[in-house]
């Protein structure tokens, strides 16, 4: 669904309009309060769509391929623009922003040498974590255009605010932040952007804190010291046996833990502020690969070394997981390359990582059965991604093209016309006794007079758009506290609190990626006279 045309502006603009925000308004011929302000609506009536309740739930064709190098994507999960963009990273170690309803790349980010790992967008997108194989991670602000004189005005901006047009060109890169080892994944803390937990290729799981008075900490496993105790004949051996080597590991989606994978098939939960061990579960016997959540935090799926795809409940107050199905295809042990939740949590998807064949399997999550094999094209699978609000899911082959699937969804002539509909055999019509009685022409004229003088709120947004789940906080007596959950619950709080101390700057959840509508048309610019 496109947004409305906008005509091209040929005079000095002259408009006076309050942004949301600050209290003064914007007047005169702010050029770019006036683009920003255009691009806010037309985005927004882009991502305004209505979507059928009834309509299929998963895709199943290919939508388009959109060209590229890449090895990994991701869509924007939370706001009032989830979905609209997908960032995907490159093997030249590029990062490409592209609008999913317009299938343009715009903004292309350069930054890394080698490949990109991974890509994560913060909780409010404005800004994006890049992880490459060059053993550093990139913290990138997408509020920040190259050149200054296009940076336009935001409802964050206040008149003195540091972020105004300077004569110095800012740049889009935030942090650098450099690793001992190349870095497989990273992401964001869900409620602060300046703490990143990464995973090393060297299977070392590394807490950022770039807060004053944080630093770099490695999360790994802590054995009780009545355990550590081991026999002169043992040696150190046994002694390190008992630790658990860490694949993989991810903030729970509200940010209260850490769930991180090992190479012996536990599953660990970490507090992020102590870094301890808080509980451990054996899921499988081979090692976690990758693990992934639901938007609500309630479900949890991890894909392992033996081929198979476990999905795990996560209990809301105290965070332990019951197991609930195993998916595996038993005929061709299918490896798997990349696991997750629709966006509505119903169905599980796994991107097969077969050689020949590009094959997405989707899972129903409340019965477990296999309820359809996306077939692509011959390559293989590297990344994939499902879209938090659409039946759409973003595949990367291993030449780095981008494929969209989608649902196919049939032509509807009567919505054309609101008082028709369409049969699929001949119905007999009853006519209403009173279908042709001619109406009062007062009571048609008082019922039109009510209508008018309603008051239609076209300027509140909707409010129901995705956002990050908020951990369980609640006050606890002395005696709660010693059950689980009550401990679960102080330490949510704790967590909360530590998160949240010295915020970043990523507080608007309207927050959108400014474009470039003064870029020249044919190497020609246009004066307008």
């Amino acid at each position: 669904m496109s947004g409305p045309s906008i005509a091209p502006l040929t005079c000095p603009a002259a408009f006076s309009f309050s942004d949301g925000i600050n209290e003064d308004p914007v007047t005169g011929g702010d050029l770019q309060s006036l683009l920003a302000l255009v691009s806010v609506y037309e985005a927004s009536t882009a991502m305004q769509q209505l979507l059928n309740p009834f309509a299929q739930k998963y895709p199943e064709t290919v939508d388009c391929n959109l060209p590229s190098q890449s090895t990994c994507c991701r869509f924007n999960n939370s706001g009032p623009f989830a979905g609209h963009y997908l960032a995907a990273g490159g093997s030249d170690g590029l990062i490409e922003i592209w609008d999913v309803e317009t299938r343009d790349i715009i903004r292309t980010l350069e930054g890394h040498v080698k490949s990109i790992g991974s890509i994560c967008w913060s909780r409010n997108n404005r800004y994006l974590l890049s992880a490459s194989l060059d053993s550093t991670c990139v913290v990138w602000d997408l509020s920040i255009m190259d050149n200054p004189a296009l940076s336009p005005r935001t409802p964050l901006d206040s008149p003195h605010s540091s972020s105004s047009v300077s004569v110095i060109a800012p740049s889009t890169r935030s942090r650098t932040i450099r690793f001992d080892a190349p870095v497989a994944m990273a992401e964001f803390h869900p409620r602060n952007s300046k703490i990143i937990l990464a995973t090393l290729t060297c299977n070392e799981v590394v807490l950022v804190d770039l807060r004053p008075g944080g630093g770099m900490s490695i999360v790994e496993d802590a054995v009780d010291e009545r355990d550590m105790q081991v026999d002169s004949e043992q040696g150190d051996s046994a002694q390190e046996s008992q630790r658990a080597i860490l694949s993989c590991a991810k903030f729970s989606p509200c940010g209260s833990r850490i769930y991180a994978g090992s190479t012996q098939g536990e599953l660990l939960i970490f507090d992020p502020v102590t870094r301890t061990v808080i509980n451990r579960y054996k899921v499988a016997n081979a090692s976690i690969r990758q693990i992934a959540f639901d938007s609500r935090g309630q479900t949890f799926v991890c894909s392992a070394s033996d081929r198979a795809v476990r999905v795990l409940l996560i209990s809301p107050t105290t965070g332990a997981l019951t197991p609930t199905h195993r998916f595996q295809d038993l005929v061709n042990r299918t490896p798997w390359n990349s696991v997750g939740f629709s966006g509505d949590g119903e169905y599980v998807m796994g991107g097969a990582g077969y050689k020949q064949a590009h094959n997405v399997f989707i899972w129903d999550r409340a019965f477990g059965n296999l309820v359809k094999v996306l077939e692509g094209p011959k390559q293989s699978l590297v990344d994939s991604d499902w879209h938090p609000t659409r039946p759409v899911i973003a595949s990367i082959s291993n030449v780095g093209d981008i494929h969209l699937w989608h649902t196919v969804s049939p032509d509807n002539w009567a919505a054309f016309a609101p008082g028709f509909e369409e049969l699929e055999e001949n119905v007999e019509y009853d006519e209403r006794e009173d279908e042709f009685d001619i109406e009062d022409e007062t009571e048609v004229t008082r019922r039109q007079d009510l209508e008018e003088d309603s008051i239609i709120d076209v300027f509140t947004p909707d409010d129901s758009v995705p956002r990050r789940p908020k951990p369980i906080v609640q006050s606890n007596t002395g005696e709660s506290e010693e059950t689980e959950e009550g401990r679960a619950a102080r330490l949510a709080a704790q967590v909360m609190e530590w998160a949240d101390r010295e915020p970043d700057e990523d507080t608007w959840e309207g927050f959108f990626i400014s474009l470039n509508l003064l870029e020249p048309i044919n190497g020609t610019v246009t004066n307008g006279s």
